[in-house]
């Protein structure tokens, strides 16, 4: 992908064993990272933290709850030859993201692609409390002018809603911003129905 190289595990994978949905979206963050200090959280098998090193990141951080999703993070570095600046943590991403806030971390780049929280309609509420508490929890860590990378692969959750939610908990936590870009899943996931239309992205640049 993008002249990088990755292994997925076919059988016992997430769909394919790599998502391959957001590959502009990876393209996108490697062209952001050069020089830059990323952590990225729900890291799975590190489609976005590879990207960030490829793209020249001085260090990374991937954080997952699954100890074999970072195993294959850090075998997809090591076929890249960036698996010297990759650090993994293996913890759930809400616990991770509290501890790095508490001990004062910073980063150029947060990109936050979580599983989906929403797989029906009566978990919509739920899934609009934890996108938001992400939002919160992720423009923390960013510097000033840094970038938040917010994700959403919640099929009951519309585009609009997502954005709207998003933004409303960055307003309300006193945190200025501005939207660099908003995304859907790639070209070759093609939507013919409303529920089709399953991944969402926005680039959020926090500057305050």
């Amino acid at each position: 992908e993008h002249g990088l190289l990755f292994s997925a595990n076919v059988l016992k994978g997430h769909k394919t064993g790599y998502f391959l949905d957001h590959r502009h979206n990876r393209k996108r963050i490697a062209e952001l990272s050069a020089g830059k200090k990323v952590l990225d959280v729900f890291a799975y098998a590190g489609g976005f933290s590879v990207h960030a090193l490829a793209g020249g990141a001085s260090e990374v951080i991937s954080i997952d709850i699954s100890k074999q999703a970072l195993q294959q993070a850090k075998q997809n570095a090591e076929l890249n030859q960036v698996a010297d600046k990759l650090q993994v943590m293996v913890v759930d991403a809400f616990k991770a993201m509290e501890q790095l806030i508490a001990e004062g971390r910073l980063f150029d780049i947060v990109v936050i692609d979580p599983p989906s929280f929403a797989k029906q309609a009566a978990e919509v509420a739920v899934a609009k409390k934890q996108y938001q508490r992400l939002a919160t929890l992720g423009a923390a860590l960013v510097k000033k002018q840094g970038i938040l990378f917010l994700a959403s692969c919640s099929a009951r959750v519309s585009a609009d809603d997502f954005y709207a939610w998003t933004a409303q908990s960055l307003e309300m936590a006193g945190i200025a911003y501005e939207v660099m870009e908003k995304t859907l899943q790639d070209i070759d996931h093609p939507i013919a129905f409303r529920e089709g239309a399953y991944l969402k992205a926005v680039y959020y640049r926090i500057l305050v």
